[in-house]
């Protein structure tokens, strides 16, 4: 079986970064980063990495130290001047070549079920300043008092959870609907997986869609989600595989099916310690391969991404923005996912020597999360 380590991906990263191609990409105008300045486009990324914490001056005097470069004397004000050179995708596409590469001749370390990557799509918001350019692109939220206004932004990430891996993860209006985010993230699916996804998500439209290219869904559903889920609902029956209608009272002018199309699909009734009832869908037909009794545990298993964004907020810190343009927190938040998948990576070759290295202790040891990440800012690239 294949594994890769973490230099591996600290190579692709390097190259990523140090190509001339990656500087003329991302750079806002032809004029940016054309002179030997004495921060350079590559040296500018790297200190991204630092996900700027504390004061900009003392995080740039650690990383000008620390880097062991004869470049010094490099000031918050030009660091900021140099941030507007900068475009954030240049971290959103990082993100996903390290993405590709983690699934990528990595068998030994990739986990998944029978087969399948587990992925999950869920989402959260989050805090930005309140500034005039903020308030104009993001809106403001108001609380019911009609004081203390916000602004705040949608969150919404594809999510391995076996893997704690972000495959896909947007910022943008809080307006702009789950469903319609969701839909976007299914473009870096890929046959053959499973897609977890909560109440909030189920539309005939997602499930046509996911059908079309093989993806295998599993959907807590809200009892009035359909005629076909009211009827199981009131059936009693635990498992039943049933043919799903779209909504008859629509319009499907522009759509790829009809009124008459359906979708194969099987509902089960999971009853929850408390009593309450749910009820799931699937495209999981085959009930010897998938039994009943299987899928409360992977339905649950989505919960895995409500603590990738506690240690998304709390740990690497993405609400700590220090910049207040949207271009710069685009930067921040793209870099913060970057960063998360890479101490993911990173922790998975450090937990390895632990378990070997401890193989003989009463418990198991894992890697501090927090501590991981300290030392991830400090050594990632050089």
């Amino acid at each position: 079986m294949a594994s890769k380590s973490t230099s591996r991906y600290i190579n692709a990263s390097n190259t990523f970064i140090f190509s001339q191609v990656t500087k003329i990409k991302y750079r806002v105008s032809e004029q940016d980063f054309i002179r030997n300045r004495k921060l350079p486009f590559e040296y500018l990324v790297l200190c991204m990495f630092r996900l700027l914490r504390k004061t900009i001056q003392i995080e740039l005097n650690h990383f000008f130290k620390e880097l062991n470069t004869s470049v010094k004397g490099i000031t918050s004000s030009a660091f900021i001047q140099n941030r507007k050179k900068l475009k954030p995708d240049i971290f959103y596409d990082l993100n996903h070549l390290i993405v590709k590469e983690f699934y990528s001749d990595n068998d030994e370390n990739v986990l998944l079920y029978k087969g399948f990557r587990v992925l999950s799509i869920d989402g959260s918001t989050v805090q930005l300043p309140f500034t005039e350019e903020l308030i104009k692109k993001y809106g403001i939220f108001n609380n019911q008092k009609k004081t203390n206004d916000v602004v705040i932004a949608r969150v919404s990430v594809l999510y391995d959870v076996l893997n704690d891996i972000v495959l896909e993860g947007k910022l943008c209006e809080f307006e702009k609907g789950e469903v319609t985010l969701s839909r976007e993230h299914f473009q870096y699916a890929q046959k053959g997986d499973l897609i977890i996804m909560d109440r909030s998500y189920p539309s005939f439209e997602s499930i046509y869609h996911l059908q079309q290219n093989q993806i295998h869904f599993l959907f807590r559903c809200k009892k009035h989600f359909s005629n076909e889920v009211k009827s199981f609902y009131q059936s009693r029956k635990k498992d039943e595989i049933t043919e799903l209608k779209p909504s008859q009272h629509k319009s499907f002018k522009g759509l790829p099916y009809d009124k008459n199309y359906t979708i194969p699909v099987r509902m089960l009734r999971v009853i929850l310690p408390s009593g309450e009832v749910e009820i799931l869908m699937t495209s999981l037909l085959d009930k010897k391969e998938f039994s009943y009794q299987e899928f409360k545990t992977l339905y649950f298993k989505r919960w895995k991404v409500e603590t990738f964004y506690n240690r998304f907020k709390n740990i690497i810190g993405v609400e700590h923005f220090s910049g207040t343009s949207n271009q710069f927190i685009q930067q921040e938040f793209n870099c913060a996912l970057y960063m998360s998948n890479m101490q993911t990576i990173m922790s998975i070759d450090a937990n390895k020597e632990i378990k070997e290295l401890y193989k003989n202790r009463k418990y198991e040891y894992k890697v501090n999360t927090t501590l991981s990440l300290g030392f991830i800012r400090k050594n990632n690239i050089k």
